[in-house]
């Protein structure tokens, strides 16, 4: 039955639930009091969705004492009362593929990060199959580390175009694909649900959530090692384009008469601020991604001046192509992922000085530009967001579903 909000009362569980279970996912352990303020529901509302999620296993409660509230961490024992933690072992796979490197993790409410594997490969042209093979043995290396962990869905980084209706990877050249539909070979493999998408676009959101673009709305992110990629946020909301592709910022072509890039075209802005342009600018061999970069930095510091002059040419470029991005989305805030952030951090004034030169009017002279606060990491945290948000949109029949699958009642963990 309809009630006077003009929704059935299983609609307004599912709405409150979301926003409880979104709230202390995001924001960490937090008092009922502060809960009633932030969600405007009175008391007696939050206690009874705290017990519906707590029953469901994805919340708990814990005396104020027995939480470090500025920490986010929560010591496990003492009778349940005021605060509302998320239970860590409730979670999903991470998986990010990356142009030199496959990362795999297991994450769990509250973006805690409980187990890590990183392998590295050749850049260039990879078989899917092997890709799939890959990173279903390191997913279940993390798993096997983790016993007691409910896990419910793949979240997974790819660097290339994801199509939002079905999650196929439609091109991704610094992989060598081209319409490959990893979610269901991946799937399979793993017998969990598997949701993809573009590594600049869950960058973004990571830093929105977690790291350098937190409490801004309007925010561009460029970031990536060989491959660079840009994501945005429009009042808060992820910009996807028509079919998911908006964001290939990337292959913009900022020099006519510039290098060839994979995807065919000449003069792309990662042919000139990729990891590979500023490692054979700089004398060295291509490949590497950030360690290599970061040799590089540390070259430069010390008077190698191929590696000074190459950081140059790769923080001008970057600003130069940072330019046509304030004049496109205005935004307030830019963050640099992945290699660019460090460039950034090594040659922050050179590329300002080119954002901000002066052609008639300055469109950034209120953008700040930062570094990721998350690193390298930031998609993978990303992914871990998209694999948990069924979760997150319907807490209790997510969980129900579950269970049973999973053999009925019991703790998450146990299940």
């Amino acid at each position: 039955m309809p009630n006077k909000t003009g929704i059935s009362h299983e609609e307004l569980r599912r709405v409150n639930t979301s926003a409880l279970l979104g709230w202390v996912h995001h924001n960490g352990p937090t008092t009922r009091a502060r809960l009633t303020q932030e969600l405007g529901l009175n008391r007696s509302t939050i206690g009874d969705l705290t017990a519906l999620l707590s029953e469901a296993g994805l919340v708990e409660e814990l005396r104020p004492d027995r939480v470090d509230l500025e920490a986010g961490q929560v010591r496990r024992s003492g009778r349940p009362s005021l605060v509302v933690s998320p239970r860590a072992d409730v979670g999903v796979l991470a998986l990010m593929l990356d142009v030199d490197r496959i990362v795999a993790a297991v994450v769990g409410l509250g973006g805690d990060l409980r187990q890590r594997r990183e392998r590295l490969h050749q850049p260039g042209v990879h078989e899917v199959q092997q890709v799939v093979d890959s990173a279903t043995q390191m997913c279940r290396d993390v798993l096997r580390a983790e016993p007691d962990m409910a896990v419910l869905a793949v979240g997974v980084s790819v660097p290339g175009l994801v199509r939002s209706a079905d999650g196929l990877v439609h091109f991704a050249p610094n992989l060598g694909w081209t319409d490959v539909q990893f979610v269901d070979l991946l799937s399979e493999a793993l017998s969990l649900p598997v949701m993809v998408g573009n590594d600049a676009d869950l960058g973004v959101l990571a830093e929105h959530l977690y790291g350098a673009a937190v409490g801004s709305s309007q925010v561009a992110y460029v970031g990536g090692t060989v491959g660079i990629g840009g994501g945005f946020l429009v009042h808060g909301l992820p910009l996807r384009g028509a079919e998911g592709y908006a964001g290939e910022v990337g292959h913009l072509i900022v020099d006519s008469d510039g290098a060839e890039c994979r995807c065919g075209s000449r003069g792309c802005w990662e042919t000139k601020i990729g990891s590979n342009r500023l490692l054979s600018s700089a004398g060295r061999l291509t490949g590497g991604g950030l360690a290599a970069v970061e040799e590089v930095v540390q070259a430069a510091v010390e008077g190698d001046d191929a590696a000074g002059a190459a950081l140059d040419d790769v923080a001008y470029w970057l600003g130069f192509g940072l330019r046509a991005l304030v004049r496109l989305f205005n935004p307030e805030v830019i963050v640099l992922g992945g290699t660019l952030g460090r460039v950034f951090e090594s040659r922050g004034a050179r590329v300002l000085g080119t954002l901000h030169e002066r052609d008639g009017v300055d469109f950034a002279q209120n953008v700040s530009v930062r570094a990721g606060a998350l690193g390298s990491d930031g998609p993978l945290l990303g992914a871990a967001e998209v694999g948990l948000a069924p979760l997150l949109a319907d807490p209790v029949s997510v969980m129900s579903a579950y269970r049973e699958s999973h053999g009925g009642a019991g703790s998450p963990g146990a299940a």
